[in-house]
C-alpha cells in the first residue's frame, strides 16, 4: 500500500499583510506533481485545509482546483482541523459529489458533526492492484468547548477531555478492527490533534496546542500509520504503537520555521511489515530568514536574502535616521517584514540586586526597575523618571516645572508655522 500524506495548507494565510496566494498556487501544483509521479493508492489531508472559517472566493477556488488535481491521481480524504468550517466542508462535499463522473476518484470530507457523534468515520479503499484494502479511521479536531457540549457527562476538567478523546478514539478503532484481515488489510488513523512532545513552530494557534489538552503518543492506536495534522513543523513522533508523522505545513508561515524543510510524506505499508516513510521535499514557497548585525553587514549579505521574507535586527552604537529606508536599500530583492533596532545609546542597563540599597528602595528606583523590565529605551526612561521624580516633589498639587516635551510644545504654540516662515521668525 502506498499513501501520500499532506496537511495544514491554511489556504488564505498571510504574513502580516502580505498575500501568499502565488506561493500557494505553486506549492499545491508541486504536491499534485509529486502525487502524479508517486501514484499512491490514497491521499490523506490531515486537517486545516483553510486558515479561517470565513473564506474568500479565491481561497475556495484554490481548494477546489488543488483537490481536483489530486483526485485525478487517487482518492482523497480531508480531515477537519481546528481552522476548518464544517459548513464549508459540506459545501465542498456537495460540489465534488455533483461533478463526479462514475470513474472519478472520490474526495471525502470528515468534520466534527453536530449530532454528538464526534464526526469520526471508517472508510475502506482498495489498492490499485486490488490485492490489499486500506481501512482508514478519520477523527477530526474536536475543540474542548465543543467536546464538553457533545459529551456533557464527562465533566469539564482537562482530564475529562483527554479521557473522552481516548474513549472516542477507542470506539473508532474498535469499528476499524471489525472484519479486519491481518493478511489483507492496512490500518491507517488520520487525525488532527496535539501530541505531547511535538515540536511547535510558532505559527500554530496557541490556545489549541495547550499541554492541558495534549494526547500522549503512546495513546495512539496500534495501526500501520498515523497521519497527524495540527503542528506545522514536519516531524515523526515516537510511539510504541504506530508510526506517527506530522506532515507539517507546505509553506513556512512564521519566522520560527526558518530552518524547517517543508514536505509531504510518502508512506509504504504492508500487513505485518514495518511501515516506511519517505518525506518528499517541497521547494515552491519563499524562504523566511532572520538577520542580526550591522547595516553594512546586511548590505554585504544582500544576495543571500534575495526573494525571501526577512526579519531584520540592526545593531548600532547610535540611532540610525531613516532606518527602514536604509534597510530596504541594503536588501532590495528581499521583502522585509520586521525591523528591530538594537542601539547601544538607547539600551536600558538592567538593575540587579546589587544596584538596590539594603533598605527598601525609593520609589524612583522601584519605578526605574519597572521601566527596565518593560524595556523602555534609555532616553525615554530618563524623561519619564524625571517627570515621576518631579511629581513626587510636588505632592500637594503645586505646579511642577515643565518637562522637555511641554517646553517643545509651548514653543510651537507660541511660534506657529505659517507659509514663508523660517523657524520661529517670519521671513
Amino acid at each position: 500500500m502506498k499513501l501520500l500524506h499532506t496537511s495544514d495548507w491554511h489556504l488564505g494565510k498571510r504574513l502580516e499583510r502580505r498575500s501568499r496566494d502565488s506561493e500557494f498556487d505553486a506549492v499545491l501544483a508541486e504536491i499534485a506533481e509529486i502525487a502524479h509521479r508517486a501514484q499512491p493508492d490514497l491521499i490523506v489531508h490531515s486537517g486545516d485545509l483553510f486558515d479561517r472559517y470565513a473564506l474568500s472566493p479565491g481561497d475556495l477556488m484554490r481548494a477546489l482546483r488543488a483537490l481536483t488535481a489530486l483526485r485525478a491521481t487517487a482518492p482523497v480524504v480531508v480531515v477537519g482541523g481546528n481552522h476548518d468550517s464544517p459548513h464549508w466542508f459540506d459545501v465542498l462535499d456537495h460540489v465534488f459529489q455533483s461533478i463526479a463522473a462514475p470513474d472519478d476518484h472520490t474526495v471525502t470530507f470528515v468534520h466534527t458533526a453536530a449530532d454528538g457523534s464526534g464526526g469520526g468515520r471508517i472508510i475502506d479503499f482498495p489498492t490499485r492492484d486490488q490485492t490489499q484494502r486500506i481501512r482508514l479511521a478519520a477523527l477530526p479536531f474536536i475543540h474542548p468547548n465543543r467536546f464538553m457540549h457533545l459529551f456533557p457527562g464527562l465533566g469539564t476538567t482537562h482530564g475529562a477531555y483527554a479521557q473522552g478523546l481516548r474513549e472516542l478514539q477507542e470506539d473508532l478503532i474498535a469499528q476499524l478492527r471489525e472484519g479486519y484481515s491481518p493478511q489483507h488489510d492496512v490500518l491507517v488513523f488520520a487525525t488532527h490533534l496535539y501530541l505531547s512532545g511535538a515540536l511547535l513552530s510558532g505559527s500554530e494557534r496557541h490556545l489549541d496546542v495547550n499541554d492541558a489538552y495534549a494526547t500522549a503518543p503512546d495513546d495512539l492506536p496500534s495501526v500501520n500509520y498515523c497521519a497527524l495534522g495540527h503542528i506545522h513543523k514536519p516531524q515523526i513522533l515516537s510511539s510504541k504503537r504506530a508510526t506517527a508523522y506530522y506532515a507539517g505545513s507546505p509553506l513556512q508561515f512564521d519566522f520560527g520555521e526558518c530552518d524547517d524543510v517543508k514536505s509531504v510524506v510518502l508512506v509504504e505499508a504492508d500487513p505485518q511489515r514495518p511501515t516506511r516513510t519517505d518525506p518528499r521535499r517541497l521547494t515552491a514557497g519563499r524562504r523566511l530568514k532572520k538577520f542580526k548585525g550591522t547595516l553594512d553587514e546586511l548590505a554585504s549579505s544582500a544576495q543571500e536574502f534575495s526573494n525571501t521574507f526577512l526579519d531584520v535586527t540592526i545593531t548600532s552604537p547610535t540611532l540610525i535616521p531613516r532606518l527602514s529606508q536604509k534597510v530596504a536599500t541594503a536588501v532590495p530583492d528581499a521583502d522585509v517584514v520586521y525591523i528591530t533596532e538594537e542601539c547601544a545609546e538607547t539600551r536600558v542597563t538592567p538593575l540587579d540586586s546589587s544596584d538596590l540599597p539594603e533598605e527598601e528602595p525609593e520609589l524612583t528606583e522601584s519605578f526605574r526597575a519597572y521601566l527596565t523590565k518593560e524595556g523602555t529605551p534609555g532616553r525615554v526612561a530618563d524623561e519619564v523618571l524625571a517627570a515621576f521624580a518631579s511629581l513626587l516633589r510636588h505632592p500637594d498639587g503645586d505646579e511642577p516645572p515643565p518637562c522637555p516635551a511641554e517646553l517643545v510644545l509651548q514653543e510651537a504654540l507660541d511660534n506657529p508655522w505659517t507659509p514663508g516662515s523660517t523657524g520661529s521668525e517670519s521671513a
